[in-house]
Formats: C-alpha cells, sequence, structure tokens
C-alpha cells in the first residue's frame, strides 16, 4: 500500500474482527452507511481470528484495511496486528476497544497498527481514520501511530534481529522437539532434564525471539525454518 498512490475515496476493502456478534453487527451496518458515490466500502467480518488472517492473506479480494478487537478470545488485538504485519506488509489495521485505549496503544503500536479508535465514538472517527488508513497514513496525525510503511520498514529490521538470533544447542534441540508434537514432560525425558529446566530454556527463547507466547516462536521458526 504506498501512501502516494491512492485517493481519499478510492474503493477500499475492509475487515472487521470482533467476538462480540452485536458488536460486529454493528460496525459491518455502519461501513454500510458509509458508502457514497465516492466512498465505496466491501466489507467483510469475522469472529474467528484465524479465519480472519486466513481472509486477509489468502482472500480473493485484498484487504485493505483490518479492523481488530483489542479483547478477543484468547488472544488480544495486538498479537494479531503484529501477525498482521509480518504476513501482509501493505495492509492498514486500525485497532478498536470499548475500554480505554490508552491501556493498549503502545501495544498496538509496537504490532504495526495505524489507528485505535474507542468504539463509542466510531460513528465519528471511523470514516475518518478508514480515509487515512486506506491511504496508508496513521490517524490522527498526531496519535502516536506510524504509517503503514514505516510499520513495514520496523517489521522487516525486527525480522533482520531474529534471523540472526543464536540459539544454544539445547535450545534448538527444545524447539525440534516441540516442534514434533512432543509435550513439556516427553521433551524433559527425552533430554533428561527436569520440566522447569525445559520450560527455562522456552523462555529463553521467546526472549531471544522477542516473542510473547511459545505459539508465536514455533510460528515464527517455521517460517523462518529454524530448527
Amino acid at each position: 500500500m504506498s501512501e502516494s498512490t491512492t485517493t481519499p475515496y478510492s474503493p477500499v476493502r475492509v475487515g472487521v474482527l470482533d467476538n462480540d456478534s452485536c458488536a460486529l453487527e454493528c460496525i459491518v451496518a455502519l461501513l454500510a452507511r458509509l458508502n457514497t458515490p465516492n466512498r465505496q466500502i466491501d466489507a467483510w467480518a469475522s469472529n474467528n481470528p484465524a479465519q480472519a488472517i486466513q481472509e486477509c492473506r489468502f482472500g480473493v479480494r485484498r484487504t485493505n484495511v483490518i479492523l481488530v478487537d483489542m479483547a478477543l478470545n484468547g488472544l488480544t488485538g495486538a498479537q494479531i496486528a503484529a501477525r498482521l504485519r509480518r504476513d501482509i506488509p501493505d495492509i492498514g489495521i486500525i485497532g478498536m476497544t470499548a475500554y480505554q485505549p490508552e491501556l493498549y496503544r503502545e501495544q498496538l503500536h509496537a504490532a504495526g497498527a495505524q489507528a485505535l479508535l474507542d468504539k463509542s465514538t466510531l460513528r465519528k472517527t471511523l470514516p475518518l481514520a478508514l480515509d487515512a488508513v486506506s491511504r496508508g497514513l496513521a490517524y490522527p496525525a498526531d496519535g502516536g501511530f506510524d504509517s503503514v510503511v514505516q510499520s513495514r520498514m520496523a517489521a522487516s529490521d525486527e525480522t533482520a534481529k531474529r534471523q540472526v538470533v543464536w540459539l544454544t544447542v539445547t535450545e534448538r534441540r527444545v524447539l525440534s522437539l516441540s516442534m514434533s508434537s512432543m509435550n513439556t514432560r516427553e521433551i524433559a525425558q527425552t533430554l533428561h532434564v527436569s520440566a522447569d529446566t525445559v520450560f527455562s530454556h522456552r523462555r529463553n527463547i521467546k526472549n531471544k525471539l522477542h516473542s510473547n507466547t511459545w505459539y508465536d516462536v514455533m510460528d515464527l521458526c517455521r517460517s523462518m525454518h529454524i530448527a
């Protein structure tokens, strides 16, 4: 997504991810009302993070902007945003929350999003945010978020750092056994160590790969062919 090749009212495909069915329905209805002769929105919606990511990655039509709720079942909006930024570098990401936005701003910025909206003011802010983010810009301009290009560059730098990470022989062994579907007890038995030691190795690996969860580590290692 280029900051200079799209006009403010270009047709835009917008995804909505929210595990609250009522909120999902209301947001989709609001998007429908934003359609005008000069602004055409093609919206899709999901309450399933995995399905939303798949639609963004492999949908018949490219998703330009995705709206992501910050509190999902077992996941955060920031985690989804980080995954999308890594997998789809040019997508625009808007977080939204019914709680205090400041609780999520720092995490969402680090994940590569362009805006964070309060759900109580969506009628006012969503049209403005879509116009900006669909052009690759942050919203608002002074809101502390980066443009799509800036976020993409930051994500590339972070990936480069991860690619040169040094893992010990034991850490790579823990990774390899984990990727072969062994659980913690089985890995401990195979390596002749305690389960606590396995947990310690996993914690070190997460720190070295700058990942929040072991799921993120496994996903990253598959994509980078580590272990």
